[in-house]
């Protein structure tokens, strides 16, 4: 993460606040954002931004079924018979030596996971409302979080998502969602390629079902840029 880009930080708040950064990049924002006051103050930012959406939601109560669960795990109706302590220890030490062998044979045999880059991007309003949030990975995952100001647009038309190429023709990706749904989907390839090359983003209003001719037809209403992290 590079402190001294602006663009990149005000996103990776959004996604820090929104809860769509996890993992590894997670933590290191959590850190990152103990020791600077300027990543705090944009994720107050963001967090005074979307309270209101946060406060216009329902309350979801969890089913019976879940607490019923928690309370089996915290309190087991019986509790094993207790074993003589010789035993114990017997028993204690073969699984030690199990649990022992078992760390080095993960060890030497697991490889390592590959390291996956990824980029996030903020579609905002002119009034600077958040209204998209994209999360693309270099595994071909691209993720789009609609916020809850992202109405249907008038007269029945989509939002239709365009990766916009280095050279070329704008490429359709994908109908957006609206109201606080989130899309996700694979990219070929080739979409993965030219993705990561241009960075660039455009949202075009279509009609119902998206363009019929394989290109904008409508007006591009939002453009953006993707940002690694």
């Amino acid at each position: 993460m590079k402190p001294d880009n602006y663009e990149r930080n005000h996103a990776l708040a959004a996604e820090y606040v929104v809860g769509t950064l996890q993992g590894a990049a997670r933590r290191r924002f959590e850190r990152w954002m103990m020791v600077s006051a300027r990543v705090r103050r944009q994720v107050w930012y963001w967090e005074r931004r979307l309270q209101p959406f946060n406060e216009s939601l329902p309350e979801e109560v969890a089913p019976r079924a879940v607490w019923n669960s928690i309370e089996q795990r915290l309190f087991p109706a019986t509790a094993p018979v207790a074993a003589r302590w010789w035993q114990t220890l017997t028993a204690w030490r073969w699984s030690t030596g199990i649990a022992v062998l078992g760390v080095f044979a993960l060890l030497l045999w697991t490889p390592s996971p590959p390291v996956v880059t990824h980029y996030v991007g903020v579609v905002q309003s002119q009034q600077a409302e958040p209204l998209w949030l994209v999360n693309a990975s270099g595994d071909q995952r691209l993720s789009v979080k609609a916020m809850p100001p992202v109405q249907p647009a008038d007269d029945g038309r989509d939002y239709q998502l365009w990766l916009l190429p280095e050279s070329g023709a704008p490429i359709s990706l994908a109908l957006l969602p609206t109201g606080g749904a989130r899309l996700q989907m694979n990219l070929s390839d080739q979409q993965v390629r030219q993705l990561l090359q241009s960075r660039s983003l455009a949202i075009s209003l279509e009609p119902a079902g998206g363009s019929p001719t394989g290109q904008p037809t409508g007006p591009v209403v939002y453009q953006t840029r993707l940002v690694q992290l």
